[in-house]
């Protein structure tokens, strides 16, 4: 029942870090030409909500010191840097580099950007036209990986319980 619970707190805070994550890019977006800018002030504040909801509600580690959760939070840093390089490497790759082959390959020119849905000013300002809606995909795309990727690393590695009690030097050593 825990693992359950765990994993459904996992998911909840998951999608509201990956919202956060959302609107903080595209907001920024808004006031930049730069596509890789908003991944990473996005990829930030994201990763900070993330290490406070995962630590405190969804892996409850809040009984270790200040000492072991500051080595926590650098630790969930260094597992975080893969996933932010990943989400880079797709947003130059699909949305800098190759825009132009992805909305034709995926046919995004198509598409009516004038009817009612894609106007709605809710909408239009993040799926708006193909470039925007070619970068929203990938973006799902990215932050699906990132979601399964960083569950596994959290969980095995810098919220394990087992492992909190046992000083950092002892968990990374090398075996002869």
């Amino acid at each position: 029942m825990i693992r359950r619970n765990e994993f459904l707190l996992y998911v909840v805070f998951g999608v509201l870090g990956t919202l956060i994550y959302f609107f903080t890019r595209f907001t920024t977006r808004e006031v930049t030409t730069n596509v890789l800018l908003p991944v990473i002030v996005g990829q930030v504040v994201a990763l900070l909500f993330a290490f406070f909801a995962n630590k405190y509600i969804v892996f409850k580690n809040s009984h270790v010191g200040w000492r072991h959760s500051i080595t926590q939070f650098f630790e969930f840093l260094l597992t975080r840097v893969g996933v932010f390089l990943l989400d880079l490497g797709i947003a130059y790759i699909f949305v800098e580099k190759y825009q132009r082959f992805w909305i034709k390959a995926l046919h995004l020119k198509q598409l009516n950007y004038h009817h009612v849905f894609f106007a709605n000013p809710l909408v239009s300002r993040y799926i708006g036209n193909a470039q925007l809606l070619n970068e929203f995909l990938f973006t799902i795309l990215s932050q699906s990986l990132a979601a399964i990727i960083n569950y596994v690393i959290s969980k095995r590695v810098v919220f394990n319980i087992k492992q909190t009690h046992e000083p950092i030097h002892q968990r990374y050593e090398i075996t002869r």
